[in-house]
């Protein structure tokens, strides 16, 4: 293991968490994905090589155990793993409130973005019958997925399903990593002609209370406060 060759427990904590990558895959680890390809759906950036070598480390740190379940191999967080999550949520939560802004175009992938939102249903808001939504994203990194949505949960695909189609989403794919994220409403972008829905209306209503989006959302509005304030502090300091 690569040291920073330092007695503080800082430095012993980044050698296990710092290297390139890795805060990734434990942000899916943490999430839940146990399957290779399911962690790298949410990493499609980073190589499968480079993915099987870093969860090789995290199993030999004792972050990770490597287990078979059905003939299948799944990565499991030990204990020490799952400690580890309270450290993700707060980098996460401290960037978004300090450090995070609108995507730029080499941040932006309709795939990811799918994937994502498969990931932030919320199971209890899940249409009651399969409601197959095809999502036409447009701009820097766009493309086409769907998702299937069931009682039991939703399925992300990068070809189509097969399914009858219930629900067109056609938007500027920023518009859409903006509302995922939490940064603006859906209702915001499609006042703005950014996101169009095409299919029974019933249908549009309810499309974004299938998903989470309040993770990071109250760390962009108290960013957002805290800028006004310092305005408001400045203006009042000009004033006198």
């Amino acid at each position: 293991m690569t040291t920073y060759g330092e007695y503080c427990p800082i430095a012993v904590g980044a050698e296990f968490f710092g290297d390139r990558w890795t805060p990734l895959v434990l942000r899916e680890l943490v999430i839940g994905c146990r399957h290779f390809n399911d962690i790298h759906r949410g990493i499609p950036k980073m190589s499968r090589t480079l993915l099987s070598q870093r969860l090789r480390t995290l199993e030999r740190r004792g972050i990770v155990e490597r287990q078979e379940n059905d003939g299948r191999v799944e990565y499991v967080l030990t204990p020490a793993g799952r400690a580890l999550g309270p450290v993700i949520w707060a980098l996460g939560h401290w960037a978004a409130h300090w450090v995070f802004g609108d995507p730029t175009e080499d941040r932006l992938d309709a795939a990811w973005l799918v994937w994502r939102m498969h990931q932030s249903t919320l199971p209890d808001k899940m249409p009651s019958k399969r409601t197959v939504i095809e999502l036409n994203l447009v701009g820097p990194g766009g493309g086409t997925s769907w998702l299937v949505m069931e009682s039991r949960g939703s399925t992300a695909c990068q070809f189509d399903p097969g399914y009858d189609v219930d629900l067109v989403v056609q938007a500027d794919n920023a518009a859409m990593h903006r509302w995922l994220l939490g940064r603006t409403t859906l209702r915001d972008e499609v006042t703005q002609g950014n996101v169009r829905f095409v299919g029974p209306s019933r249908l549009a209503r309810v499309f974004p209370s299938w998903f989470n989006t309040s993770v990071f959302a109250e760390d962009f509005a108290s960013a957002v406060r805290g800028r006004k304030g310092v305005r408001s502090e400045l203006a009042t300091a000009d004033q006198r």
